[in-house]
């Protein structure tokens, strides 16, 4: 399976190093958001843009907030979970590449043989 983006570019994009085997793990945590919305069995190749910039930016979600806390207390704990911008990806993704709601296979063309022509006679 190709991979939509290398490890250089994701350190790259949330700007620090990260150890590989936390890549390892929010790669494949977004991968599979990204495949549940699409129903993609593998990436294509090459990678389309959309699909490169949606991976990469739920990689860098799962990374640096992987349980989605908009905002978290201390006192009298409280926390708030913001899914709203992974949600906005995924609808995106499945939108673009989803196949609900659209035909699976090919209808067969029309068969006209009943249709009625006239005779012309000849001269």
């Amino acid at each position: 399976m190709a991979d939509l983006f290398t490890d250089t570019e994701l350190q790259l994009y949330v700007k620090e190093t990260i150890d590989p085997a936390t890549i390892a793990v929010v790669r494949r945590t977004a991968y599979g958001w990204l495949k549940d919305a699409t129903g993609l069995a593998d990436w294509p190749s090459p990678v389309a843009d959309n699909l490169y910039s949606w991976g990469l930016e739920l990689t860098a979600i799962a990374y640096r907030n992987p349980t989605s806390t908009a905002s978290e207390g201390v006192d009298d704990y409280q926390v708030t979970w913001d899914r709203a911008r992974r949600r906005d990806i995924l609808n995106a993704a499945r939108i673009a590449y989803s196949s609900a709601g659209q035909p699976q296979y090919a209808f067969p063309d029309p068969d006209w043989h009943w249709t009625v022509v006239p005779t012309v006679p000849t001269a």
